[in-house]
């Protein structure tokens, strides 16, 4: 099992059951990485991180200086993951009853 931050951990294991199907686990997966993702841009957005920017070199031997996009990309890893969660909420839910055939009394 993947190593997660404290909050990825606490997420997975909220929503991890044994018995679920490896598709359904490998999402929870996603979901707590996420989490923990979303911590560390939180960090750098915040100023609680010393990683917001670095000095690349260039192949011509200019030095660069690279400000990431903490921000923007918190926001995208936020949207993708109330995706996932509203994906694993879905495949969680209890199958309407009957055997799924929508076609039932027709005919």
């Amino acid at each position: 099992m993947p190593e997660f931050g404290a909050r990825g951990r606490e997420l997975f294991d909220s929503l991890h059951d044994p018995n679920d199907p490896p598709s359904l686990t490998a999402l929870g997966v996603e979901a707590a990485r996420i989490v923990d993702r979303l911590d560390r841009l939180d960090a750098i957005v915040s100023g609680d991180a010393d990683c917001w920017a670095r000095l690349v070199e260039a192949r011509d031997g200019v030095i660069e200086v690279r400000i990431d996009n903490a921000l923007q990309e918190a926001r995208q890893q936020a949207s993708v993951l109330r995706q996932l969660l509203a994906e694993i909420n879905r495949r969680k839910e209890p199958a309407p009853d009957g055997d799924g055939d929508d076609l039932d009394g027709i005919g």
